[in-house]
């Protein structure tokens, strides 16, 4: 514990913290581990002094003073969250020789898994200058797969492989081409969890590459798009723009570049915050060729599997 902590609690405890730094007392014990450890410890401290000789004399020589359990068990993979009400309960115990162990310490829900895509379905197989609606891929021309020259699925026995771009606004002007495929999932079922604002959308896929030549390069990426019901756009070729004019929200995963080693799958992850109107969101996977291909833009050997979608509550940081 640093000599600023014991300042800090001194004064939350003293009644002498201000506004702005009770707000950063706060935040501190639900997010620092160890902010939280050391209140505690501090505050064990001074609940022995706070408690005099006359609960000194009841104890044995070196024991501690007895506390309260919590109110919920803590694991010990979990941080512990304090509620404001606590902390301020905790000192109002101090001062006046009795000791308020008032814990709160909710486990985290589990995420509920809204799409476990491992391409095995029939329809898990992409079509093409179609209309975008929930449950099935659109978007360049792609292809699912079992393993093939040496490279195995991430999971299962299938993975999906992008052959080609087929948009034009997937060209890139300066050479190379970028594929793209969309999944559009419903969320009003799910709205429950993230109508208050504090819905976590969480995406990851596996990505990976035959061996290429050392001319060329390949990258991947995910990104997300919060829509509203109206703002689905009617037709794949219109992705590009639309969806990110119209999304109400929108975050994307960095660019990565693909290794040349077909046994190692890349893993990328994203979240996006779900706004309450939210209905539906795009997941769009991405692979991109960044080397000149003329008017063949095939790809040789591009592959994505293993998407996971989780839905999680998250309070927004103060």
């Amino acid at each position: 514990m640093t000599d600023d902590d014991e300042d800090l609690f001194a004064r939350v405890c003293d009644g002498r913290a201000t506004a702005a730094e009770l707000a950063d007392f706060h935040r501190r014990l639900r997010t620092d581990a160890a902010a939280l450890d050391a209140w505690v410890r501090y505050a064990d401290l001074h609940a022995e002094l706070a408690a005099g000789p006359a609960l000194g004399a009841a104890r044995a020589p070196g024991e501690r003073l007895a506390l309260p359990p919590p109110a919920a068990p803590r694991p010990a993979s979990t941080w512990r969250q304090w509620a404001p009400q606590a902390a301020a309960g905790l000192c109002l115990g101090l001062l006046t020789a009795t000791m308020v162990w008032a814990v709160v310490s909710p486990v985290a829900p589990v995420p509920r898994t809204v799409l476990a895509e491992d391409f095995e379905s029939p329809a898990a197989v992409p079509a093409s200058r179609v209309p975008l609606g929930p449950g099935l891929w659109r978007g360049d021309a792609a292809e699912v797969v079992g393993a093939q020259h040496g490279l195995a699925p991430a999971r299962g026995a299938k993975m999906l492989r992008f052959l080609r771009a087929d948009a034009e606004v997937a060209a890139k002007p300066a050479g190379g081409h970028i594929a793209v495929v969309y999944r559009l999932i419903d969320l009003r079922p799910y709205r429950a969890d993230f109508a208050d604002g504090e819905g976590v959308l969480e995406v990851s896929a596996s990505f990976n590459a035959l061996e290429f030549p050392d001319a060329e390069s390949y990258g991947c990426a995910i990104s997300l798009y919060a829509l509203e019901a109206e703002s689905v756009p009617e037709r794949v070729g219109r992705l590009g723009s639309a969806l990110a004019d119209e999304a109400l929200a929108m975050a994307r995963s960095s660019r990565t570049k693909l290794d040349r080693d077909p046994a190692s799958w890349q893993r990328l992850t994203t979240e996006l915050r779900l706004p309450p109107q939210a209905e539906f969101v795009a997941v769009r996977l991405h692979i991109n060729q960044s080397f000149e291909s003329g008017d063949n833009p095939v790809f040789k050997g591009s592959y994505a599997d293993d998407l996971r979608v989780s839905l999680s509550r998250r309070a927004p940081l103060p």
